[in-house]
C-alpha cells in the first residue's frame, strides 16, 4: 500500500489562531471610568451588579473582539451574576478580568470573578463601612457637633479622596497582576487581613465612646457614720464612685446594650434609637440620669 507523500518541507502546521487585539492605556481608562461612574447606577435583584460589570467591560471588550459575534458572546459572559463590594473588590477583579481576556483566556475570567467576589466583599465590607467609615464620620460628627464646620469637610474629603485613590490603584495593579491575582490574593490571607482589620477598627471606635455619648448619674447614697463618738451624715455621689472603678463606664454600657439589641433580636437601627430615646425620656425625668453633672456652685 503507497504512504501518503509528505511535502518537502515536513508537515504542515494548523493555522496559528488570530492575535487577540493589544489594548492601550486609553482603552484602560475608558473601563475604569464607566465603572467608576455607573457602577452601582444599575443594580438590580435579578443579577445585582451584573450590568454594569458588564458596561465596564464593553469599551475593551469591543476593541478585543471586533467580530460581531465573538464579541456579543464575550458581552454575554460578562452579564451573568456578580455581586462584590463596590469599592474594595470591583475595581480589582474588572481590571483583573480585562487582563484574562486580553489574554485569551475567558476562562480563567470567569473563574477569578467567581472566587474572588465574595471574599473580596466580607473583606471590603468590613474594612470601609464598619470601621473607616465609621472612624471617619465619628470624627466629622464630633466636629459638626461643636458647630465646626470642619466636620462635614473632614468626611467628604476622607471619602471622596481615598476612595478614588483606593479605586484607581486597584484597577491598574490587578490588570498588571493578570492570572497571578487569584494566586496572590489567596482566601487565607484576606481572612487575616479581615480580622485583623476588625479588631484595630472596634480598638479605635471603642475610644471614640466617651467622646459621642455622654451620660452620668445624679444619683448619691447617704451613709451613717460615727465620728469621736457623735454620728456625722455622709453623702456620696455615685458618679465619683464609678469614675475611680471605670471611667465612662455608662456610656460603654449603654452602647452594649443597644449593640446587643441590634444582634440578640435582629433591630432594625430605628427601632434601637427609639428605644434609647423612650429610656432616655424616663430616667431623665425622674432625674436620675443626665448628659453631664451639674456645674459646681
Amino acid at each position: 500500500m503507497a504512504s501518503t507523500p509528505v511535502p518537502a518541507g515536513g508537515p504542515t502546521a494548523p493555522p496559528a489562531a488570530p492575535a487577540l487585539p493589544k489594548l492601550e492605556r486609553s482603552d484602560l481608562r475608558a473601563a475604569f471610568w464607566r465603572y467608576f461612574w455607573t457602577f452601582q447606577i444599575s443594580w438590580n435583584y435579578e443579577r445585582m451588579q451584573a450590568l454594569g460589570f458588564a458596561y465596564a467591560m464593553e469599551p475593551v471588550l469591543r476593541k478585543l473582539f471586533p467580530n460581531k459575534e465573538d464579541y456579543a458572546a464575550a458581552l454575554q459572559r460578562h452579564l451573568v451574576f456578580f455581586n462584590t463590594d463596590p469599592v474594595i473588590g470591583a475595581p480589582l477583579i474588572i481590571g483583573s478580568a480585562i487582563a484574562m481576556e486580553e489574554a485569551g483566556a475567558p476562562a480563567s475570567a470567569e473563574g477569578v470573578k467567581v472566587a474572588l467576589m465574595g471574599p473580596l466583599a466580607g473583606v471590603g465590607d468590613t474594612i470601609l463601612y464598619a470601621i473607616y467609615n465609621s472612624i471617619i464620620f465619628t470624627i466629622g460628627a464630633s466636629y459638626a457637633l461643636q458647630g465646626n464646620l470642619l466636620g462635614p469637610l473632614f468626611a467628604a474629603v476622607m471619602v471622596l479622596v481615598p476612595y478614588f485613590l483606593v479605586r484607581w490603584w486597584q484597577f491598574f495593579w490587578a490588570y498588571d497582576q493578570g492570572k497571578a491575582l487569584a494566586t496572590s490574593l489567596a482566601t487565607g490571607a484576606l481572612e487575616r487581613v479581615t480580622e485583623g482589620a476588625t479588631i484595630l477598627g472596634l480598638i479605635v471606635i471603642g475610644g471614640f465612646i466617651p467622646s459621642i455619648v455622654h451620660l452620668v448619674t445624679l444619683a448619691d447614697y447617704k451613709q451613717t457614720l460615727t465620728v469621736a463618738g457623735k454620728s456625722v451624715t455622709q453623702t456620696v455621689a455615685v458618679q465619683a464612685q464609678l469614675d475611680t472603678i471605670l471611667p465612662f463606664m455608662l456610656p460603654i454600657i449603654v452602647t452594649g446594650f443597644v449593640y446587643w439589641l441590634l444582634k440578640r433580636y435582629n433591630l432594625n437601627p430605628l427601632w434601637a434609637i427609639a428605644i434609647v430615646f423612650v429610656i432616655g425620656v424616663g430616667v431623665g425625668w425622674l432625674g436620675w440620669f443626665a448628659p453631664a453633672l451639674p456645674a459646681a456652685k
